[in-house]
């Protein structure tokens, strides 16, 4: 466990840039504009990147310069995972006690649209539809895409930073 503590420190912390990013652009373009869920997909992304990378090259220099892609993958992945639940839980506080009406605001905002082009949208499918969108705010759907990004992000610089020790026997 020792060794993934540092991973774990690295990627609470970047859930805390993650989070203060994410209010700082809300309160200076407006916590009902459509830019800040853009701007803090690019700050989680850039947060992954940079966080995995940092990790595993931290893990493979406490190995003496040595780590396998494996424990690069493992790596990457436990640090996705911890900045998936911070990020899921800041979402949750955001909108819970930060912007309480932000959800209602855009489902207010597609029900309007949806009204202004009847021939697109039946009314009886409106509710249906809304329902399905609020769900899109869910803390628990945050997750998935963070740990799909951290995946791939990790094989890739598992494949980049792994150095096999040559000294250690094999297993087989």
């Amino acid at each position: 466990m020792r060794k993934s503590g540092l991973t774990i420190q690295i990627a609470i912390v970047a859930g805390v840039i993650n989070c203060v990013a994410w209010y700082v652009f809300a309160k200076s373009i407006g916590f009902y504009e459509i830019d800040v869920y853009k701007y803090r997909n690019y700050v989680t992304l850039g947060v992954l990147i940079t966080g995995i990378f940092l990790a595993v090259f931290l893990a493979k220099r406490k190995a003496d310069g040595f780590i396998e892609f494996k424990d690069t993958v493992k790596t990457g992945l436990l640090y996705s995972i911890v900045l998936a639940v911070v990020l899921a839980i800041f979402n949750y506080i955001y909108y819970a006690f930060i912007t309480p009406d932000t959800i209602e605001f855009f489902l207010s905002e597609a029900k309007n649209y949806m009204l202004k082009y009847p021939e697109k949208f039946k009314a009886e499918d409106i509710p249906r539809y809304l329902e399905g969108e609020k769900g899109n705010f869910s803390s628990v759907k945050l997750i998935p895409p963070v740990l799909f990004f951290g995946l791939l992000i990790s094989l890739l610089i598992g494949a980049i930073l792994q150095k096999k020790n040559p000294n250690k026997v094999s297993e087989n």
